[in-house]
């Protein structure tokens, strides 16, 4: 069995809608799919591009956030290069339909409402927080850096035993 489908180089990790219920504070908001796992004759071209600019990002540590790529990371490097998603005929919102509703390895995670405001923004100068009594707190660089991390952290820890019981199960072929 390759080893890239329990330990792939990188995700692409898509910020979901925040539940209406959550427990204690957490919920189930987000997910995590594999680029490399997914043919890409099977998704249109700007899914395809998304997955790509994802892969890329996770391998170039010294401009990629790290190995779990956000949605948003991808809209911000375009950014960066004086692009956006209608500069590729994609609808961003469409793409993220898309991949949520393929056919692939999916990992759904559960993040508090901070990490997921941090997942979701795409703001060239990072969000900003809104607590009761006034308090707001401007989101650095390190903290989305430190968010990137426990993502990765949660995907290098879970993604494996969740491979592998597609695999047990019969769910996910290894040829």
């Amino acid at each position: 069995m390759s080893n890239t489908l329990l330990r792939p180089d990188g995700w692409l990790v898509l910020g979901l809608p925040w539940p209406e219920k959550t427990q204690d504070g957490w919920g189930e908001c987000a997910l995590a799919i594999a680029p490399q796992m997914i043919p890409r004759h099977l998704v249109s071209k700007g899914a395809g591009i998304a997955l790509d600019l994802a892969t890329g990002l996770a391998r170039d540590q010294n401009e990629g956030p790290g190995k779990a790529v956000f949605f948003s990371d991808v809209t911000l490097w375009l950014d960066k290069q004086g692009k956006d998603w209608a500069d590729f005929g994609a609808d961003y919102e469409a793409v993220i339909d898309e991949l949520v509703k393929a056919p692939v390895p999916q990992l759904y995670m559960t993040l508090v409402q901070k990490a997921h405001a941090i997942l979701c923004d795409a703001s060239r100068d990072g969000v900003r927080l809104y607590y009761p009594g006034g308090q707001v707190e401007h989101v650095t660089p390190q903290v989305r850096a430190d968010v990137h991390a426990a993502i990765t952290t949660s995907l290098e820890r879970d993604w494996p035993h969740y491979i592998q019981g597609l695999i047990d199960r019969g769910a996910l072929q290894t040829q």
